[in-house]
């Protein structure tokens, strides 16, 4: 027996809803990884800058790999966080 017309029309309007609300949900976390990313990448960068700036050579040397590796590996760990948040909501 095929559903009524109002029973099919309110079904199609919870999936529009749901999918309305995935599309935000999506775009929400894409815009907070891209803002996590600006943030370590000026981390790293604030540390290079302390690295040029500072007398000391040694402790100079520690600020850029300092700088290299919260930049980089900030950047990568947000990055795989936010793929496998991607994952568990279904994005792709």
């Amino acid at each position: 027996m095929p559903l009524p017309q109002s029973a099919r029309e309110e079904m199609s309007a919870r999936q529009v809803a749901a999918a309305e609300g995935a599309g935000r949900d999506r775009l929400r976390a894409m815009l907070w990884t891209g803002l996590a990313c600006v943030g370590w990448a000026a981390l790293g960068l604030a540390c290079l800058m302390w690295a040029a700036h500072t007398t000391d050579l040694q402790l100079g040397w520690i600020a850029v790999w300092l700088g290299l590796a919260l930049g980089n590996g900030g950047i990568l760990f947000t990055l795989l966080w936010a793929y496998a948040r991607g994952e568990r909501r279904g994005d792709w």
